[in-house]
């Protein structure tokens, strides 16, 4: 006989002040551990939100961060990665560095927030879909063909923001998603996300965005716990460096032909050079930060690794 239990289904086993508490929410309330919650869903996000979104949401008091701007709510989380690549460098089979996705869920209100779509058709998109046929090569193919545009996607496979495209038509047009060092009046770039997920009108007046900071994992962000922040890559001497340190951090949304055209400037100009910007809480800056640090000491292991040679094979003489 198999015996299963279900954790957090039980929807008639609500205490009174559970009851009280969700009878405030009626578009939806958070089902996580809450005060006055007798069941609840394991939640595997960080949360930072706006009082505005607290309370529509029925979230916990202490998920409201004051100093989000530009978004009603960021939830982050570390996913494992369900495709691990083996033989990184020098044909080394025996590498197989599994590794975390950092996601980003970003509720913004879509009445406020300018963040325009390369496609506006565009309503729903599902991102990567983690099945066999991941297996079966049919992916590349289909990417080359969708490069020559040779295919179109179905609804729900095509990006709002960044379409699978080469064009440089395309590329002008497609929405970035920046992540910025925000300095005195302009701010340095320090990675990007993709879109992963996108569902427009998640909630009335709210889209739902998830942003995969896919190359993030090269330990090439600085400490945000450092006072002073220098940008030794692209400015490197400049007076801005040591004059004008990064204060806080941002995502910039930028289309790509604003971003082309001012990248001959010392730095856009911060806020008025972006169509949007997200001021995040200091302490998702301190997460990305980990996760950018820790998968990059994992990469970097792996380079050493696949330099060392080989253990000899051991025969075993019978």
């Amino acid at each position: 006989m198999v015996s299963v239990m279900y954790c957090g289904v039980a929807a008639h086993a609500t205490t009174p002040d559970e009851e009280k508490r969700l009878g405030h929410c009626p578009e939806g309330a958070y089902s996580g551990a809450a005060s006055g919650a007798k069941t609840f869903t394991q939640d595997s996000y960080v949360w930072f939100v706006s009082r505005e979104f607290a309370k529509r949401f029925c979230m916990p008091e202490q998920f409201i961060d004051d100093s989000l701007k530009g978004a009603l709510a960021v939830a982050v989380r570390l996913k494992p990665n369900e495709e691990i690549t083996c033989g990184l460098l020098m044909g080394r089979s025996d590498l197989c560095p599994a590794s975390n996705r950092l996601l980003l869920d970003i509720y913004v209100d879509n009445r406020k927030a300018n963040i325009p779509k390369a496609d506006p058709s565009v309503e729903f998109y599902s991102g990567r879909i983690w099945n066999s046929e991941r297996y079966t090569g049919i992916n590349g193919t289909r990417a080359k063909r969708r490069d020559k545009n040779a295919i179109t996607e179905l609804p729900g496979e095509r990006r709002p923001f960044h379409p699978f495209s080469s064009s440089a038509v395309d590329q002008r047009n497609a929405t970035q998603f920046l992540y910025l060092g925000v300095r005195n009046g302009w701010a340095t770039q320090s990675g990007s996300f993709i879109e992963d997920y996108y569902r427009a009108n998640w909630a009335e007046g709210i889209d739902l965005i998830t942003l995969d900071g896919y190359l993030f994992g090269y330990r090439g962000l600085s400490n945000p716990e450092l006072q002073v922040q220098t940008d030794g890559r692209r400015y490197r001497d400049s007076e801005y460096d040591q004059s004008n340190p990064i204060q806080r951090w941002a995502i910039g949304v930028i289309q790509g032909k604003d971003y082309f055209r001012d990248q001959e400037k010392p730095g856009i100009p911060y806020p008025q050079g972006y169509t949007h910007t997200i001021e995040l809480p200091h302490k998702v800056a301190l997460m990305i930060y980990a996760y950018d640090h820790k998968e990059g000491e994992q990469f970097f292991g792996a380079i050493h690794q696949s330099m060392q040679p080989k253990a000899p094979a051991v025969s075993v003489s019978k």
